[in-house]
């Protein structure tokens, strides 16, 4: 993609300070490490896009990313119907950095997600804004943790979880669970969770205009897509990910 780094082998990434850097880690048997760790400096400023729509003979994996002060990163998850799978994401925010965080999980088949995502605020006036966005099919499992952790250091910080569950099929199985942990007494934080279903009279709504299970299956997957991408800098990126959702219908 122009203007974005691919990461392969690299188990430690650093961003110099007062720097800025795109990055992408595509999954895949060749570069799909059980860890790493990324480092953004004071004042630095990073997008990352981690893609992962392959399976593989591992099943645990963890990232660890460390923003400096006053260093900002944008970072998109995306999840596209894997094998059993457990991943451990870790996020440290220093005083006055900032973090948004986008995740996106379409459950195919007999895929299962494990997501334990902990958003650790050490720093004064730290930011952090978390939002995870889920559609399961067919028999995919989800479980997905997303917890912020307000250290008493973090005073004046300013955080928000909200989590989204959609359930296609009654052998859909599926937890989005957020959590509040404040250790810090001038902060503001907040959190929401939602599960629902397409009622059976919006489905006859949309099969009605013509559309198949199949179509409205893409519909909905693809409406939560070019959501997910918004925010992305590169147009070429937002049109691989549009592209490897439809592919993964």
């Amino acid at each position: 993609m122009n203007n974005y780094l691919q990461l392969t082998n690299e188990i430690v990434m650093k961003l110099a300070p007062e720097s800025s850097s795109f990055w992408y880690e595509h999954a895949s048997e060749e570069t799909l490490l059980a860890e790493r760790h990324v480092e953004i400096g004071a004042r630095a400023r990073a997008q990352l896009v981690v893609i992962v729509d392959r399976d593989s003979d591992l099943i645990n994996f963890q990232r660890d990313y460390s923003l400096g002060e006053e260093s900002s990163l944008e970072i998109y998850y995306l999840f596209l119907g894997v094998k059993p799978q457990h991943w451990q994401l870790a996020h440290t925010i220093g005083k006055r950095a900032s973090i948004t965080s986008h995740s996106l999980f379409i459950g195919q088949g007999a895929s299962n997600l494990r997501v334990v995502s902990d958003y650790n605020f050490t720093g004064q006036g730290s930011y952090g804004r978390v939002r995870v966005e889920s559609m399961l099919f067919a028999e995919s499992q989800l479980r997905y943790d997303a917890n912020i952790n307000v250290f008493p250091s973090a005073q004046q910080s300013d955080t928000r979880v909200d989590m989204r569950l959609r359930l296609d099929g009654p052998k859909t199985r599926g937890q989005v669970i957020p959590s509040l942990n404040i250790a810090a007494n001038d902060v503001k934080a907040g959190h929401s969770a939602s599960t629902f279903q397409l009622s059976k009279e919006d489905l006859f709504y949309l099969r009605s205009r013509g559309l198949s299970p199949v179509a409205v299956q893409r519909l909905l997957a693809l409406a939560l897509g070019r959501n997910f991408v918004r925010g992305l800098k590169n147009q070429d990126m937002a049109d691989t990910i549009l592209a490897l959702i439809t592919k993964s219908l």
